[in-house]
């Protein structure tokens, strides 16, 4: 394989790992032939589908040899899978077939992701063409493999991934939500020890003296990760403007005087090297958290789809039963007409009246009706009794939530109680200990202070010594020899 086809199968590779149509355990069928995998549909396949494609196909060609030119033409082949697939589902998404709805929103975002990873994944193969039409944002049906729609894949991956906001965690000994697991991913992508060199300069807030006088917001990478364990950052886009805010800092301050300056000069290209660095973390970032946002929407609306779905069922089951267990009587359908002539209302005088119409009330009134209209009251019911459960779960999970909350905030004010509580203790036990050492110092003062005053006194009595030689008689002396 040349080195082109060499990075298509690698896009393909990476393509395949995607959930919905990883090789393992695929959740939507795109490997194989849709002849083979529904003949029941063959023929009204062929009908609106010129060329038919599917992923192992694709691969096969790409091995081959010879069936690709370029990258774009196997690009090209790609899109035409999910493009025959929006094709062919229209018509059952139109008109809510739950299939074809499944199909038909799952091919558009893959379309849109496959549009996404080529650029990325295929960029050293990229051609500069000011000239040719650029795909903004959607699902395009084919694309130019230029620089130009890279960009604009890259703008349109921003303005979903850098608005979305970042799930929070009630309790701070719970593991990360997905979107703090993306942030802490960034975070650690700068603290590699193979980078502790050129990251050396941005860690902590050590500025020159002058610093501020070129930099409103100073920024480090040790500020960033107490913003984000603090829970300050409310979207994607907030910790990346932070992270993006520390190397721009230096390469602003550090451009006029790197020529006089060793470490100037150092900084300023380890700011040059960490900012590649940053921007190949936020490109892989962008990629996986732009596809889980929008899996994450098509997957919900299918579950929602497939309850109403069930739920429909369920009435459908429903009526039945009731209409099982109520038989209709009448097979022809009598009318009764009940005709109130002008005025037959009209009543004997009495002590007051009551106001009158003249009004013609005809009423047609029959069996069939009256069972129509008992459906329509039992639909009601149904469609009343789902509204009732839906806000009682919203209810139920408001007041979870509301406890859940309540119950963090007491566990809070204990720990900070708690806390407060030995912290008083422990100062006074230092003050204890401070005023015993205090007492014991003094004392040992005042008995010294005594001694000294006493000895300086000059009208103290004086002390007198007499010293005596002990004298030994001689008949003792000789006792002893």
């Amino acid at each position: 394989l040349e080195n082109w086809e060499s990075d298509c199968v690698r896009f393909l590779k990476q393509l395949t790992k995607h959930p919905w149509i990883t090789a393992d355990r695929p959740k939507y069928i795109f490997h194989v032939p849709v002849e083979f995998m529904f003949p029941e549909i063959k023929d009204s396949y062929s009908e609106k589908i010129e060329k038919p494609m599917d992923l192992t196909t694709a691969e096969s060609k790409l091995l081959q040899g010879a069936s690709y030119e370029t990258v774009e033409e196997f690009v090209n082949d790609i899109s035409l899978i999910f493009t025959n697939a929006i094709s062919f589902n229209q018509t059952g998404h139109d008109i809510g077939e739950p299939t074809s709805c499944a199909y038909y929103e799952v091919s558009t975002h893959l379309l849109k992701y496959s549009r996404w990873l080529s650029l990325e994944v295929l960029q050293t193969h990229l051609i500069d063409s000011p000239s040719s039409p650029v795909v903004e944002k959607g699902s395009a049906s084919s694309w130019k493999m230029t620089i130009q729609n890279r960009e604009m894949a890259r703008k349109e991956m921003e303005n979903i991934v850098f608005n979305e906001n970042i799930e929070k965690r009630y309790d701070p000994r719970e593991k990360f939500t997905w979107t703090e697991q993306e942030c802490d991913k960034l975070l650690k992508s700068l603290r590699h020890t193979s980078d502790h060199k050129h990251m050396s300069y941005f860690i902590q807030e050590l500025f020159p003296a002058d610093y501020y006088a070129y930099i409103k917001k100073p920024m480090a990478w040790e500020k960033c990760k107490k913003k984000f364990d603090d829970g300050q950052y409310d979207t994607l886009g907030d910790i990346v403007e932070d992270l993006r805010l520390i190397f721009s800092n230096a390469l602003k301050y550090n451009a006029k005087v790197r020529e006089l300056s060793d470490v100037s000069r150092s900084a300023y290209s380890s700011a040059i090297h960490m900012s590649r660095k940053l921007e190949a973390a936020i490109d892989k970032m962008l990629l996986s958290v732009a596809d889980r946002i929008g899996r994450e929407k098509i997957d919900l609306i299918t579950s929602q789809r497939e309850m109403e779905a069930m739920r429909r069922e369920e009435e459908e089951q429903m009526k039945l039963q009731w209409e099982k267990e109520h038989p209709s009587k009448v097979e022809i359908k009598t009318t009764i007409k009940v005709i109130h002539p002008r005025g037959s209302r009209r009543q004997k005088p009495t002590d007051f009246e009551f106001p009158f119409y003249d009004e013609e009330d005809d009423r047609e009134d029959s069996q069939d009706d009256t069972l129509r209209h008992a459906k329509s009251l039992f639909e009601k019911q149904i469609k009343a009794r789902a509204a009732m459960k839906e806000i009682s779960l919203a209810v139920g999970i408001h007041v979870y939530r509301k406890l859940d909350k309540r119950a963090a905030a007491r566990a809070w004010a204990y720990r900070m109680a708690y806390t407060a509580f030995v912290e008083r203790k422990r100062k006074e036990e230092k003050l204890k200990a401070f005023k015993k050492n205090s007492r014991e110092e003094s004392s040992c003062k005042q008995t010294n202070m005594c001694v000294s005053t006493a000895l300086n006194d000059t009208n103290r009595k004086q002390i007198k010594i007499c010293l005596q030689k002990k004298s030994v008689s001689k008949r003792k002396l000789l006792t002893s020899l």
